[in-house]
Formats: C-alpha cells, structure tokens, sequence
C-alpha cells in the first residue's frame, strides 16, 4: 500500500482538475467520534484483501473512498484517481492494476457527508533489494 501512496500522491496533485484541488490522501479518517475525515476533500486507501504467490507477485485489493462537498465532487475524484492508479502499469513494479467496482456514490452513514468508493486489483513485482 505504501508503494501505491508514495506514486499516486505526486501523479493527483499534478492534475488540473479542480475536485483534485487540496486532495489529502491517507490510509486513515479521524479518530473522533463518527469517525470522519480529518479535512474535505480527502482519499483513504484501504487494503481489502492481499494474496502472494511465488516467486514474488503479490495481489492487493484496495478500496480509495474519497469524502468531498458534494456526491458528484466526491464520485469524480474517486474516479480519477482510479484512472490513475489504472495507468500505473509498469511504474515501480507494479505489473498491473484492474478496476474491480466503482466509483459508487452514497453519504457517509457516519458523518452524512458525501462520499464515492471504487475497488482495484493491483499486482506488484516484490523488488529484490530496496
């Protein structure tokens, strides 16, 4: 997850859309109460599931919720950020990325913010050394 950060974070901060305008991206949300996003807009990857198969390639099944001000801000940057991450084949061994679900919108049931979720299948090459 963390290689998947450390590349997706520079790649949307360069893009001209304005949704993408001040995106936090994190593995987290607020630790208050209902559990909410520390700021909007903001992009949590999570780790659905991760397999590894030898020699060295594993399979890692990420959800990106993004809350943002509105459902429709939140689905586009959701999506964006999806075809990013799509587009990574190749970068840093990551073999490929597929979209799995998404993106889908709906308020957070928490915080009744807007919110958008979509699911990837990406597959990463474990380097030999660091």
């Amino acid at each position: 997850m963390e290689l998947v950060l450390t590349v997706l974070r520079p790649l949307l901060a360069a893009r001209p859309e304005p949704v993408l305008k001040g995106l936090k991206i994190g593995t987290e949300t607020g630790h208050g109460r209902e559990g909410g996003p520390p700021s909007l807009p903001w992009l949590r990857l999570t780790e659905e599931s991760h397999t590894w198969r030898w020699p060295a390639v594993q399979r890692v099944v990420l959800r990106l919720t993004c809350w943002h001000r509105t459902d429709h801000d939140a689905k586009a940057a959701v999506g964006l950020a999806l075809a990013v991450l799509c587009s990574l084949r190749g970068v840093r061994g990551v073999l490929d990325v597929e979209p799995i679900v998404g993106p889908i919108a709906a308020p957070d049931p928490h915080t009744r913010k807007p919110l958008a979720t979509a699911t990837a299948a990406v597959r990463i090459r474990t380097p030999a050394r660091p």
